[in-house]
């Protein structure tokens, strides 16, 4: 099967979208803002159980697979590999559905050129594409039949497949050979997939396919791409917050030996230079002022993140919400702002040639791109062809936010590809963050122990407006859809009200993993464990009590089961541990941890943890495990440690000496305990860093007594201690 380009289609087109329908888009847009409180709980009860579907629809077999001279089979990723094993998930379903040997089928990353490219995160990689990659594998396989049919004249319901090779009675010939053969292709009707009885790799531990060239150094990453004759750019930004360039004198940094150009835009200074050290030596040389908003900081940040402030959206109201008396168990919980601190810094190659730009990048949002060089320089998207390459951490900072229309200027001005790559001090300064939040939770517990009204309040900036028109916003009121995420009270209670407070912050801020559930979870968990106390109920009973009877929660009570069952919650314990548990549900996927911690020294140290998840279908168990373990120590991380700081309208941390991170030293003995509670797949990457945070929270208080609302938690238990 040759590597074919993609063919031009009729495109959707806004301009006239909007000329056809703008008379009636006000109408309704005027309808849904003076409608809009129920409509935005209508929205939220809808968004909250939504399946985020696949982002493409060419499933073209030849956009997606290559049938190799070796007979192998290349499938060409949609998504990007960025540590999650979606390469190996994609490999194992397709191998299910081609009747093909596992270890003969490569995975590569699609581009532009030659596939079909889709946007990568919100743990949807496996459940949006596990119907899709198997849709396209079975038309391949059923092509070949139908071309071999007509090849050697025999009925295609004659003809079988087995690891790669067609068959009718005695005629036999593997899916390479018979590709030679053919001159012209003619795709098969989409067949139905084969049962998932059959199958034999999904549900089997697979080795990542992607691991030799990981262990071996392989030159895999967007950091590591070379082009002939490439040179290397840096760009000076504002250290400051919004901060808009007033003047600047080059003169010096013109003088820097290898410099070769050096261009002046309205927001920041680029320079291209044969060498990386050339050009960062010559950003240093560039005088520069900045007007700039003072007296930003993180106090001011945090009085301005606090329930009370901002736009007021009602997004959960069942029952009586008025059940909530004033004199209620009340619980008061901060989150601060989080970077994501990926280990590979923003990254693009861009070669500018004949007007058309070659974008060579680590990303997870190729049309983001695409759309912003188009715009940037006046450039037809369809001239603009992104090569992704593998990423060294996402977690959603490499989403909404690239150097590429930067790298493409810096391109077009020398003539030549550029490497350009973010320094840790901008990928810390001038990237996206995670918003801080504030949480006012409040309940009321019945003679029974039951709860019989919860409340739950919370402050938050947007995370996802970035990604939708600037109407989005007015009628939304707030972010409910992701930074609210997991803001919702998920339990059997009657009455329950849930509240999001809008306040856009000073600076740029968007997804981080788990998005809004991460804070969200810390402050429900936390506060269903203080209920727990207050009604002397046990924490792990307390929350099964609260899933009786409710359809919708019969997954949360399993694992809530098997918590009692395999983590040991009920056994004794040392009196020098802490134990506590927490539970979510994020992407259809439910997870749960329990942690042990002890204090030593004054510091808290998690000594175990147990993480269970019902990610639904399982395809790999030990891609699965992988990404757990992953979550955990990522979430121990920012549960214990990590906090970002303003002062003097900059953001302190510059890099790791002053954003505290876990080490390897820090990792606990973590288990996975693996359920399949669906037929379908559902979340993996994100939902299980949402427990872990108030898991600790809860074992410390456990131990010591001493209840924490605030991360990070290390600096709330030291702050504890002296008051």
């Amino acid at each position: 099967m040759e590597n074919t380009d993609k063919k031009n289609k009729k495109r959707f087109s806004r301009r006239n979208f909007l000329a056809i329908t703008g008379s009636g888009l006000a109408g309704a847009l005027a309808l849904l803002y003076f409608g809009r409180g129920p409509i935005r709980r209508k929205i939220s009860d809808f968004t909250s159980e939504m399946e985020i579907a696949a982002d493409v629809s060419d499933l073209d077999p030849k956009l997606w697979f290559e049938l190799n001279a070796d007979n192998t089979i290349t499938l060409k990723s949609p998504k990007v590999e960025m540590g999650q094993g979606i390469f190996t998930g994609f490999a194992m379903l397709a191998a299910e559905e081609l009747d093909f040997q596992l270890d003969k089928i490569k995975v590569v990353h699609a581009n532009s050129k030659n596939g079909v490219l889709s946007n990568t995160g919100v743990s949807n990689s496996t459940s949006s594409f596990y119907v899709i990659i198997r849709e396209v594998a079975a038309t391949l396989r059923e092509t070949l039949k139908l071309q071999a049919s007509k090849i050697w004249n025999v009925p295609i319901t004659n003809i079988s497949t087995k690891d790669g090779m067609l068959i009718a009675g005695d005629k036999k010939i593997s899916y390479a050979d018979l590709a030679k053969q053919i001159p012209k292709w003619e795709i098969a009707e989409k067949p139905a997939l084969r049962p998932t009885s059959t199958f034999k790799y999904v549900g089997k531990e697979q080795i990542r396919i992607d691991l030799p060239d990981k262990i071996l150094g392989k030159p895999i990453y967007g950091i590591d791409t070379t082009l002939p004759d490439m040179v290397y750019g840096a760009v000076l930004y504002s250290p400051y917050i919004n901060g808009k360039l007033k003047s600047v004198d080059t003169n010096n940094a013109k003088n820097t030996e290898g410099v070769l150009k050096i261009i002046e835009e309205k927001e920041w200074v680029g320079i291209v230079a044969t060498t990386r050290f050339a050009a960062e030596s010559a950003i240093k040389n560039i005088k520069a002022d900045w007007n700039y908003a003072p007296n930003i900081n993180t106090k001011a940040i945090e009085k301005l993140m606090t329930v009370g402030n901002g736009n007021e959206v009602n997004i959960q109201n069942d029952g009586d919400t008025n059940k909530v008396p004033s004199k209620a168990i009340t619980g008061e919980f901060r989150t601060p702002i989080g970077f994501h601190a990926c280990l590979e810094p923003s990254i693009v190659v861009a070669d500018f040639k004949e007007n058309k730009v070659t974008i060579y990048t680590s990303f997870q949002n190729p049309t983001y791109i695409q759309t912003s060089v188009s715009e940037a320089l006046d450039i037809d998207k369809e001239n603009i062809d992104i090569i992704p390459a593998y990423l060294g951490g996402g977690f959603g900072r490499k989403a909404f936010k690239s150097n590429a229309v930067e790298a493409a200027k810096l391109s077009k001005a020398v003539g030549k590809p550029v490497h350009l790559l973010y320094t840790r001090q901008q990928e810390f300064q001038n990237g996206y963050v995670r918003p801080n939040t504030h949480h006012v939770l409040k309940g009321k517990l019945g003679n029974d122990g039951n709860i019989l009204a919860f409340e739950h309040d919370i402050a938050t900036g947007p995370m996802a407006f970035k990604a939708v028109p600037a109407i989005a916003e007015t009628i939304l009121g707030a972010d409910f859809i992701v930074a609210g995420h997991g803001s919702r009270c998920a339990y059997r209670i009657p009455n329950i009200k849930t509240t999001i407070w809008h306040n856009n912050l000073p600076f740029e801020t968007s997804m981080w993993r788990g998005v809004g559930m991460f804070a969200n979870t810390f402050a429900i968990e936390s506060f269903m464990d203080i209920l727990a106390h207050q009604a002397g109920i046990n924490p792990l009973k307390f929350r099964l009590n609260h899933c009786e009877n409710n359809e919708k929660l019969k997954r949360r009570k399993k694992i809530l089961e098997l918590i009692g069952q395999k983590s040991g919650w009920s056994n004794a314990k040392p009196i020098d541990v802490g134990r506590g548990m927490a539970i979510c549900e994020d992407h259809k996927t439910i997870s749960a941890a329990v942690v042990e911690i002890k204090i030593e020294d004054g510091l808290i140290k998690v000594k175990n943890v147990v993480q269970f998840i019902d990610p639904g279908k399982i395809i790999n168990p030990d891609g699965i495990r992988q990404q757990v373990e992953g979550a955990t120590m990522m979430a121990i991380s920012a549960s214990l440690y990590e906090k970002g700081t303003i002062e003097d309208s900059q953001f302190v941390e510059t890099n790791f000496h002053l954003y505290k991170v876990v080490t390897l030293k820090d990792t606990p003995k973590i288990e996975v305990i693996l359920h399949e509670g669906s037929d379908k797949p559902s979340g993996v990457g994100e939902p299980p860093i949402s427990p872990i945070a108030p898991a600790i929270a809860n074992a410390i208080f456990d131990l010591t007594g001493i209840r924490l609302y605030s991360l990070p938690l290390q600096q709330a238990f030291e702050n504890a201690k002296t008051t």
